[in-house]
C-alpha cells in the first residue's frame, strides 16, 4: 500500500538558503526558519529531487531559511512520533496519507481548511479525500496512489487472449486468467499465473475487491466497522476460488512465502500476467522492460471498488504564524506546475496537479486518473494502522484457509471495532 524506503540512514538535517536564524519565528530582518521533513533514503532520486526543489523555493523566497530533516520511511515516522510528543516536530512535513488523521487526532496538526479555500480545489486531486468526518482538512495532497489492473501485453499476445477493457467484469478477469495460467515445464505447477489475487498490501488486494462486490469496511466517518456481510464473504470466496479450485492465482502460502518485497515484483518478473497495482508499481515493471498496459479494475456487482491513498503535506499546529505562512507558501510552490512536472519525472506517484497529470501521464496510463477521480479513501481514521492490522490478521486467516470466511469476518469486525472504540470513547471531535 505504501512506497517505503527502508535503507539504513541516519536522520539528516540540512540548512538550505543560508544560516538558520535562532528560534523559529521571523527575526528582525523578517527572515523565518522553517524545518521541513520528508521520508526518503539518503541519495535516492526522491531525496535528490526534493533538495533541488527546496533550493528553487529558497532562491525565490530568500527570507525563508529551510532546514531539512530526512530519513527512510520507518525511521522518519518513528522519530516523528517522538518529536511530536516532545514538541520538536518539523513545522511542515510530508505525511503518509493514511497517517494524517492520526496526527490530527493527537492535536499535532494545524487546520488547513481556510487556507485550502484560497486555491481552486478543482485544479488538484485528492483534496476531498483528506476531509475528516467533520469536513476539516489537515493535509494538502502531495502525490496519489490508486490501484488499477496491470497486464503483460506479451503474455496476452502469446496466449491469444484479448487485452482487458473498461467493460471487463470479474467473470471476464477469471476467464482470461485461466487461459493465461501455464505450466511450461510439465511439473504440474504453474510457472506463470494469470492473476495475483492476494497481496500483503490490501490496497491492491481484498479491500477494493470487497468494495467491488458490494461490501464495505468502515462507515459513519470511518468509525463503524461493517466488513461482516454476505457481500464481503462473496469477495473473499472469489479470491479463495482464484487461489484454489480455479488455480489461476498463487495461493496464500506461496505468495506470503515470497516475502513482501518479492510479492510486489511478481508482475515485473513475469510470474503473473495480471495484477492490481498502484502507480508506483509502474517503475519496477518499466525498469524490467515489461511491455505492459493498464486498464480499469473490473466491474463487480457494485462497481470497481476504486480506492486511493493521498500522501500529503501537513503543518505543525505549534508553528508560529510566520512559520505557518512559510509552510503554506512551500505547499503551494510544490503544487505548482514546474515542481509537479519535476516530481512526476520520478514516476513514483500520480501528480496531484491535474493539468500536469493529464500531460505527464501517457494517454495509455490515464486509467490511473479515472480511478483516482472515482476513488474513496482507505478508511482512514486516528487508529488506521491499528484497526487495519487487527482486521487484516483475521482476513488473512480466511485467505490462508486456516479459518472459515464467516468466522474470520465476524472476528475481524469485532477486533477492529474494539480498537476504534477504545480510542474514540468519550471523544467529541
Amino acid at each position: 500500500m505504501r512506497v517505503r524506503m527502508l535503507a539504513a540512514a541516519a536522520v539528516a538535517v540540512l540548512t538550505v538558503g543560508g544560516t538558520a536564524a535562532c528560534g523559529g519565528s521571523a527575526d528582525d530582518s523578517g527572515a523565518v526558519t522553517l524545518k521541513l521533513g520528508f521520508y526518503a533514503a539518503a541519495g535516492d532520486p526522491a531525496d535528490t529531487t526534493m533538495r533541488e526543489l527546496v533550493k528553487e523555493f529558497t532562491a525565490a523566497n530568500p527570507s525563508i531559511k529551510v532546514e531539512l530533516e530526512v530519513a527512510p520511511y520507518v525511521k522518519f515516522f518513528e522519530r516523528l512520533r517522538t518529536q511530536i510528543a516532545g514538541g520538536q516536530a518539523p513545522q511542515v512535513w510530508l505525511s503518509d496519507g493514511v497517517l494524517v488523521q492520526e496526527f490530527a487526532a493527537r492535536g499535532a496538526l494545524a487546520d488547513l481548511t481556510d487556507r485550502v479555500k484560497t486555491v481552486n480545489a478543482d485544479d488538484y486531486s485528492g483534496i476531498e479525500l483528506n476531509r475528516d468526518a467533520k469536513g476539516r482538512i489537515y493535509g494538502f495532497p502531495q502525490g496519489a496512489q490508486t490501484p488499477v489492473l496491470f497486464y503483460n501485453k506479451k503474455l496476452f499476445a502469446d496466449a491469444k487472449v484479448a487485452e482487458p477493457t473498461a467493460d471487463w467484469t470479474y467473470d471476464d478477469l477469471a476467464a482470461a486468467a485461466k487461459k493465461l495460467t501455464t505450466d511450461t515445464n510439465g511439473d504440474g505447477k504453474p510457472d506463470t499465473y494469470g492473476f495475483r489475487a492476494y497481496s500483503p498490501g490490501f490496497t491492491e488486494s481484498w479491500w477494493p475487491i470487497i468494495k467491488a462486490f458490494g461490501g464495505d469496511i468502515v462507515t459513519d466517518g470511518n468509525r463503524k466497522v461493517v466488513v461482516d456481510s454476505q457481500q464481503s464473504k462473496a469477495a473473499l470466496d472469489w479470491m479463495l476460488g482464484a487461489m484454489g479450485k480455479d488455480g489461476f492465482a498463487p495461493d496464500y502460502a506461496t505468495t506470503e512465502g515470497l516475502g513482501k518485497g518479492v510479492v510486489h515484483t511478481l508482475f515485473a518478473t513475469g510470474r503473473v500476467a495480471m495484477s492490481y497495482g498502484i502507480y508506483a508499481r509502474s517503475l519496477p515493471a518499466t525498469t524490467a522492460g515489461v511491455d505492459f498496459g493498464v486498464a480499469p479494475m473490473p466491474k463487480g456487482p457494485a462497481g470497481r471498488g476504486n480506492v486511493a491513498i493521498v500522501n500529503s503535506w501537513v503543518v505543525n499546529k505549534t508553528a508560529s504564524a510566520a512559520q505557518a505562512d512559510a509552510a503554506w507558501k512551500w505547499i503551494t510552490f510544490f503544487s505548482g506546475e514546474g515542481p509537479q512536472r519535476k516530481w512526476a519525472e520520478l514516476g513514483e506517484a500520480i501528480p496531484i496537479n491535474k493539468k500536469v497529470a493529464s500531460t505527464a501521464l501517457p494517454a495509455d496510463r490515464h486509467a490511473f486518473l479515472d480511478s483516482l477521480d472515482a476513488a474513496t479513501d482507505l478508511g482512514v481514521n486516528a487508529v488506521w494502522s491499528e484497526y487495519t492490522e487487527a482486521l487484516s490478521k483475521r482476513i488473512n486467516e480466511a485467505l490462508s484457509g486456516a479459518t472459515p470466511v464467516d468466522t474470520a469476518l465476524t472476528a475481524g469486525q469485532k477486533d477492529a471495532q474494539e480498537v476504534i472504540d477504545r480510542f474514540y470513547a468519550g471523544q467529541t471531535q
